[in-house]
């Protein structure tokens, strides 16, 4: 039987309706199967059968109980097995065109074809499959699976209504798993993980629909269904390779050029945006990551967070520890390379800081790494004090009062009318020194900055201060102009002191 397709209907011809097995528009169908009025079948399956725009699935009324009444009509001719390959194949054509107008055709590319495309490419493409997936099932498929209920309930065997709508369904619903299965055998990179993730979310969701839909269902969907759990499984494989691809990748990065201004490492950056990007799949994850890293590559670790403690995490927090520690043992390495070692354990400050506030603004990272925060702020102490002393230990002994006056005959004389001016002289010079260097150094973080200049501050100004209290007249009343020797007012030094770390930061690469 030839079925036409039929002109488009007009808005006044269209109408919302209930659709379900107990009837249409409220009604039960039995009350309206004499109502029956011969009209020509083929444009009447054709109407039915034609699709209109995805946001009006739903046929009206009359289309719905013409349609039943005709398959009633072949049902009791004892033509219903021509009815329903008819249908089938009309409905098919529907399915094909629903999901040529919803899917991107790249997606039905092969695992080959899916390997050659950029990542950028491929990240659209996951996109899309996510929204389309969910719409595939949900809306399209629900639908016809309503419509199949609705036009074969009680005609043929209990089972027509339903192999009707898995012979309609079954192709596309495994042309939606060849995408995803595709990805699993792309190349694996950190950059991937977190679209991985969402992936992996979403096809979670979908074998969940694919089971709803189907349930225990014929030996083809089942099939199906087999296929989508591997599928997932081998998502989820690729969700912890990628993981420890991740950390074997910090550990590996052998970058020995940090900033000249000691600012925050890219990798620093890098990792914590990512491990905090991670937590927002909490729950995933905790499926997934059922064991805890292996430790054996960081032996050689100088890290000053126990390795040991990792034992009392669950799985998840124990690889975002173990990352942590790892990218602490990488920016170690990554300080030793700076030859000022002030500058070295700026680099320190700035990076481990980094890392506490990264921890402190996730609410899952408190919870994995809080007892960590403590030993690690105390890592940053050690770091400013180690910068204070490479820094300023110099400077401030050039203000030391010691050997500029001794008890002779039980009267004070001075050893020398030049050494006090001597000392200031060399105070000068390395204060310039310092203060030229680092201008040009970067600490990002405000409170960070003013707790280090404040730390400055209370060591050298009450000795400057004291210095030009104790010594000033004499510096004043030496051979050569005092001016060149008194470079800085109290004010002014101060002054100075506030110049410093406030270089603009260069971008991150």
């Amino acid at each position: 039987m030839a079925i036409n397709t039929p002109e488009p209907r007009t808005s006044t011809e269209s109408s919302s309706f209930t659709l379900g097995t107990s009837g249409i528009l409220g009604e039960n169908f039995e009350s309206r199967s004499n109502d029956f009025q011969p009209q020509a079948e083929t444009d009447l399956l054709a109407a039915l059968l034609a699709g209109e725009s995805m946001s009006d699935l739903s046929l009206n009324a009359t289309e719905l109980h013409d349609v039943r009444s005709k398959a009633e009509k072949m049902d009791s001719q004892g033509c219903l097995g021509q009815f329903v390959a008819e249908y089938v194949s009309e409905r098919k054509c529907f399915i094909k065109l629903r999901f040529q107008n919803l899917w991107d055709q790249n997606l039905q590319m092969g695992t080959a074809d899916t390997q050659k495309l950029e990542w950028e490419v491929l990240e659209v493409k996951i996109m899309r499959w996510i929204r389309g997936a969910r719409r595939s099932l949900r809306d399209i498929l629900a639908y016809e699976k309503r419509l199949s209920m609705y036009v074969f309930q009680g005609l043929g065997n209990a089972s027509t209504a339903r192999s009707c709508f898995i012979e309609i369904v079954k192709d596309p619903v495994a042309r939606l798993l060849d995408f995803p299965e595709a990805l699993c055998s792309c190349r694996r990179s950190p950059e991937r993980l977190r679209k991985m993730l969402l992936l992996h979310t979403s096809f979670s969701h979908l074998i969940s629909d694919i089971k709803a839909f189907f349930g225990a269902s014929e030996e083809e969907i089942r099939s199906i269904q087999a296929r989508a759990d591997v599928i997932f499984s081998r998502l989820g494989e690729v969700v912890r390779l990628t993981l420890v691809d991740f950390e074997a990748a910090i550990l590996g990065d052998l970058d020995e050029c940090p900033a000249p201004d000691g600012a925050i490492h890219r990798l620093t950056k890098y990792v914590m945006d990512y491990i905090i990007g991670l937590t927002d799949f909490q729950e995933s994850l905790m499926e997934l990551i059922l064991s805890k890293p292996s430790v054996s590559s960081g032996d050689g670790l100088s890290s000053k967070l126990e390795v040991a403690e990792l034992e009392r995490q669950t799985p998840l927090a124990a690889h975002l520890l173990w990352t942590i520690i790892v990218l602490l043992n990488n920016l170690e390495r990554k300080s030793k390379s700076y030859r000022d070692p002030s500058l070295s354990n700026l680099f320190v400050m700035n990076n481990i800081h980094y890392i506490v506030q990264g921890i402190r603004k996730s609410r899952v990272l408190r919870q994995m790494a809080g007892c960590y925060v403590n030993k690690l702020t105390e890592i940053v102490r050690e770091a400013m004090y180690g910068y204070l002393k490479a820094s300023w230990d110099q400077v401030m002994y050039c203000l030391r009062s010691q050997g500029l006056r001794v008890v002779s005959w039980g009267c004070i004389s001075w050893v020398s009318k030049n050494v006090p001016k001597d000392r200031l002289k060399k105070f000068n010079k390395l204060f310039a020194e310092i203060h030229f260097a680092q201008t040009m150094w970067t600490v990002p973080d405000l409170g960070l900055r003013e707790g280090l200049q404040r730390s400055i501050r209370n060591r050298l100004i009450p000795t400057y201060e004291s210095y030009l209290r104790n010594f000033g007249s004499h510096i004043m009343s030496g051979e050569g102009s005092s001016e060149r020797c008194i470079l800085y007012s109290v004010e002014e030094l101060e002054d100075r002191v506030l110049e410093l770390f406030n270089c603009p930061l260069l971008p991150l690469e």
